[in-house]
């Protein structure tokens, strides 16, 4: 049987350099990195971490997104500090050691820690329970996907998490503030830095509820999908259904283990109900079909609406898009949100939408999403598939 491989976290400990020391020259386990900063150990391929209850990176959410990687997690601890084993048993890791160990029992328990579980596909298994409660609006780039978003919010009095890494607009589109964010709602989360409840903002006496997105975009590869899920899960213990815009690009751009758009995959994969917006043109709708068909491909089970968004008021266009959606994707509801110029002025305001066609359309999207998101039965409404203008 081969060797198990495992990851070191450096810190300053005599044991830390023993046993490096013990399995280059000794064997028992192959050494493949000595880890320093917490993405190093979440991208780099082995099986066991061996941690000391010291590091400060080490938290539930950090074992939780190790595990969710298919590693084990072997804490050590000193004898003389009692919190040490403590705090390693609360995030959870798969096995304690105290420091002073012999090295054939680090060998042992390395050996028997190795868990055959595997990388799964973007680094990423779920492991929160979202299911039943996260709706995810998505669709290709410039389809109004974030106004869709937040109107869908309002009517479903459900909170709203801006969890898009590549272009997060929420903030900007309703003049919120850059903090709180997504960012401090992870810290909070994770590291207990604040209350959940702070990071979800009123939007004025609308009843919409915001947690905003990242305020640099840049700062992707610092959010793993694992913390975002957990987020969203906070957030949900005090509402049934939560709202998530930020499945826009779903393409597996694998530059590490963790590829650039394992968040939006996630969203998708977690989703009770997917909310597929598209362009009201034939280059949106073939470009909606290709997103629709990645989307399936991550989660087959949640029910598809798809929102037609800008429509014309043409009847035989209409139909024509409609044949060409309901040709390519069977499974999906369809829903027209006309053109409103309301949108357009409450875009320059800063505002939600006000009262008209726009949210008329938008609130028959909500009837099609609650069933679907509560694990309620409904009897099919014909007026659902197309709403009027």
């Amino acid at each position: 049987m081969s060797e198990p491989e495992v990851a070191l976290i450096f810190t300053p400990e005599p044991w830390v350099e023993e046993l490096h020391r013990h399995l280059t020259d000794h064997g028992g386990a192959r050494v493949r990195q000595v880890v320093v900063e917490p993405g190093v150990a979440l991208e780099e391929a082995y099986e066991v971490l061996v941690v000391s209850h010291r590091w400060p990176a080490l938290t539930y959410g950090f074992v939780a997104d190790l595990h969710a990687t298919g590693r084990a997690v072997l804490g050590v601890y000193d004898r003389e500090e009692p919190a040490g084993r403590e705090h390693l048993e609360a995030v959870k890791v798969d096995r304690v050691l105290p420091s002073d160990s012999g090295l054939r029992e680090f060998v042992d328990a390395l050996q028997r820690l190795r868990t055959g579980r595997g990388v799964l596909v973007d680094g990423y298994r779920a492991h929160e329970p979202g299911r039943g409660t996260l709706v995810a609006v998505g669709g290709p780039p410039g389809s109004g996907r974030t106004e869709i978003a937040i109107e869908l919010a309002r009517a479903l009095r459900a909170p709203l998490i801006d969890a898009d890494d590549v272009a997060p607009a929420i903030a900007n589109r309703l003049g919120l503030p850059i903090e709180p964010n997504l960012r401090t709602a992870i810290d909070a989360v994770e590291h207990a830095r604040g209350l959940i409840e702070d990071c979800v903002v009123p939007v004025g006496a609308t009843g919409l509820r915001v947690v905003p997105g990242l305020p640099n975009p840049r700062a992707w590869s610092q959010v793993r999908p694992g913390e975002v899920l957990r987020v969203v899960s906070r957030v949900a213990e005090r509402a049934p259904v939560v709202v998530v815009d930020g499945a826009g690009s779903l393409e597996e751009i694998a530059a590490t283990t963790r590829p650039r758009h394992a968040v939006a995959r996630a969203i998708v994969v977690e989703a009770a109900v997917v909310v597929a917006v598209c362009d009201a043109t034939p280059v949106g709708v073939a470009r909606l079909c290709s997103w629709a068909a990645d989307a399936r491909m991550l989660n087959g089970e949640a029910p598809m609406r798809v929102v037609v968004n800008r429509a014309p008021v043409e009847r035989y266009r209409r139909g024509e898009l409609f044949e060409e959606i309901i040709r390519s994707l069977p499974w999906a509801e369809i829903v027209f949100v006309p053109y409103d110029r309301r949108v357009v002025v409450a875009a320059w305001d800063g505002t939600p939408v006000p009262r008209g066609r726009f949210t008329r359309a938008v609130a028959g999207v909500a009837r099609l999403v609650t069933p679907a998101a509560t694990g309620s039965r409904r009897a099919p409404v014909a007026s659902d598939v197309q709403v009027a203008s």
